[in-house]
């Protein structure tokens, strides 16, 4: 089995999701249980599913780097949304923490 897919989405300077691009409803699945996030869900077994906050700072991507969940190595489809519409604008392959790394870096100017 291949690497699993996700959709990053920035929405600049708002907030940000990432999100399993099959997913239809992340309100099917069950919380991550870590305080770190606005909303985390992941599925029975443990794999995340959905992330999503107003904000992303070191300090949580320091607890996240302890929790195993997050070193899953996936690829990432980034998508920027600056006010004007959305752009596809690369893909991005790594663990979740790297994409929490890339939203830190990219999230506000």
């Amino acid at each position: 089995m291949g690497n699993r897919e996700f959709i990053i989405k920035i929405y600049k300077d708002y907030d940000w999701e990432i999100k399993l691009k099959s997913l239809s409803d992340y309100a099917l699945y069950p919380e991550l249980q870590l305080e770190v996030f606005a909303i985390a869900r992941q599925t029975s077994s443990r794999n995340i599913v959905y992330l999503f906050d107003a904000d992303i700072d070191e300090d949580s991507i320091l607890i996240v780097k302890e929790d195993d969940r997050f070193k899953e190595e996936c690829i990432f489809e980034v998508v920027l949304d600056d006010g004007s519409g959305d752009e596809s604008t690369s893909k991005l392959e790594g663990t979740f923490i790297d994409a929490l790394e890339f939203i830190k870096d990219n999230f506000k100017d």
